[in-house]
């Protein structure tokens, strides 16, 4: 009878596989979270700057200011709010992205999962057939071992 390998063994590539899928795909999740992370984190910086620019900007036009350093400060305002609005885009694309992202490496764990259970399954089958085989093989010895008695 020829060596076939176990069919335990022959899932291992698969798991293999199903590994570097998952660990590649938590990667990217992880580069992904910490991207939205940081453009959240640009998001505040961005909001919080208007707000300190506005309040010094009042501060010092209790004072009374010309017409063009008042045009000066509204064309900065409107740039922080553009640049607050892109950011704001930024922000939802990441999430959609780190979404994704999500999505994918709980699909790569999902499989691999489904590989390890059908090794562990297939490890109990071979352990359950090599036991009824040893028991048969020891019925035998008994059984030759009677006959001479």
């Amino acid at each position: 009878m020829g060596h076939m390998s176990k069919k335990s063994e022959r899932f291992e590539p698969v798991k293999k596989i199903a590994q570097n899928n998952e660990t590649a795909a938590a990667v990217k999740m992880n580069q992904s979270l910490q991207a939205q992370e940081e453009s959240v984190d640009q998001l505040e910086k961005l909001r919080g700057y208007r707000a300190d620019y506005v309040v010094q900007f009042k501060l010092k036009g209790q004072n009374g200011m010309s017409a063009s350093r008042l045009q000066e400060y509204q064309a900065f305002v409107q740039k922080l709010d553009r640049a607050i609005d892109e950011q704001i885009q930024a922000v939802h694309r990441m999430r959609v992205k780190a979404g994704e992202h999500q999505q994918a490496f709980k699909k790569t764990n999902s499989r691999k999962k489904v590989v390890e259970k059908l090794i562990e399954k297939s490890k109990r089958q071979e352990n359950i057939s090599k036991e009824r085989q040893e028991q048969v093989e020891a019925d035998d010895r008994v059984f030759k071992g009677s006959q001479f008695d």
